[in-house]
């Protein structure tokens, strides 16, 4: 679930298209993040950096109102290695698929699902597609979430050695049970 800083910073890739642009034999579109863009994502995502994100994509009409936005995404990013703290590069490639439907009313919302479709699917709000909110979702879905610099192996320190000599639990309980005058 995006926060909502999340959802307006997506919404600032102006990456959306009105339905009413898309024509009846769909539209192809290709999309850079600018450098501020690339930045601001890095930050959003907790990165070291974005340097790069590209997008192609296309809207394709479908019966009843819905729409197919489907793509692929390319990104180069630097995340913090999770046991030496350098830095990680990581190119992604990472392709999309969304249904959008026009929304249904409350008494009329009866949800099919397909536990065996890989096709996401939305509702389609305010007549928008909100490529932005899209690829800014799956890039974040793609990311490593322990990225680890190659090699780098994380070792348990040594525990530090007792100042007291280290007693049973059974010797204890033997303790407990010695008569008084034997102890």
């Amino acid at each position: 679930m995006l926060r909502q800083s999340e959802i307006e910073m997506a919404a600032e890739f102006g990456w959306s298209h009105k339905i009413s642009e898309v024509p009846a034999i769909g539209l192809s579109a290709e999309r850079h993040a600018t450098p501020a863009l690339r930045a601001e994502i890095a930050a959003m995502l907790d990165l070291i950096a974005c340097e790069r994100l590209d997008v192609r994509y296309e809207i394709t009409p479908l019966s009843r109102g819905r729409y197919l936005l489907e793509g692929t995404l390319v990104a180069d990013v630097t995340q913090s290695c999770v046991v030496t703290l350098e830095p990680v590069e990581t190119h992604l490639v990472e392709p999309f698929e969304v249904e959008f439907h026009p929304g249904l009313p409350e008494t009329e919302a009866v949800v099919e699902f397909d536990a065996l479709e890989t096709r996401e699917v939305e509702p389609l709000e305010d007549d928008t597609i909100p490529v932005g909110r899209i690829v800014y979702e799956h890039l974040a879905s793609a990311l490593p979430a322990y990225p680890r610099k190659e090699g780098a192996v994380f070792e348990q320190p040594p525990e530090p050695e007792a100042t007291r000599p280290v007693t049973s639990p059974f010797a204890i309980l033997e303790q407990l049970k010695k008569p008084k005058s034997q102890k």
